[in-house]
């Protein structure tokens, strides 16, 4: 596909526009199709595809549809409870807010965010978003050390304690050299003063 050709014509403002257009009617065709995923769940009608007559609708869901079941859940959270944010905002977005921001503070932020782009000449920017939810978010709990983090700190400490288990017995070793060497030096002048001695009494006894 030339793509050049296809779209050379064609200005800026344009392009964005039917961006905008094609994206607003694929969300709306996600919503459709969520709410009859859904609906298959709670009929349990899914289970008329033979192939899944014994499966659970999780299984159904992957298998033919290839979406997760944590993603469907948060799709109709988000669709059934912000339906005109869902489609307008994306989706996505609305259940990143529930995720971040807590149940209580979702609509206000929600509201904030529509708030914001209503007043703007420009497109919202991702930014200006982030910078919302931000605000509002949660405070993010102190990540706890995995089971390796804990083992390396475990194994560093040993390590440290190894160390200096060697560094005291080299100690040991060499104050036990220096008190050998210390007693035969001790021992060394005690025979001299012995020696010296004896001649001493030699030299009296000679003399008397």
């Amino acid at each position: 596909m030339d793509l050049t050709k296809k779209y050379k014509g064609k200005t800026i403002a344009q392009m964005e526009k039917e961006i905008r257009a094609k994206i607003e009617k694929s969300s709306l065709a996600r919503k459709d199709a969520t709410s009859m995923l859904y609906y298959l769940k709670i009929s349990g009608r899914f289970k008329e595809n033979p192939l899944y007559a014994k499966s659970s609708f999780k299984t159904y869901l992957e298998d033919v549809h290839s979406i997760r079941e944590g993603t469907f859940n948060d799709n109709v959270r988000a669709y059934v409870k912000f339906p005109k944010e869902a489609v307008d905002l994306s989706v996505g977005l609305v259940a990143s807010i529930h995720r971040k921001c807590g149940v209580i503070k979702e609509k206000a932020v929600l509201d904030e965010i529509v708030a914001k782009k209503e007043s703007l000449k420009t497109p919202i920017k991702r930014v200006q978003i982030e910078k919302i939810i931000s605000k509002h978010a949660k405070p993010v709990p102190p990540k706890k050390p995995g089971y390796k983090a804990l083992y390396d700190e475990e194994l560093q400490k040993h390590q440290v304690t190894k160390d200096m288990y060697r560094d005291s017995l080299a100690e040991l070793k060499a104050s036990k050299i220096q008190i050998y060497k210390l007693k035969k030096t001790v021992l060394s002048l005690r025979e001299a003063v012995d020696a010296f001695k004896d001649y001493e009494e030699e030299e009296v006894a000679a003399i008397c």
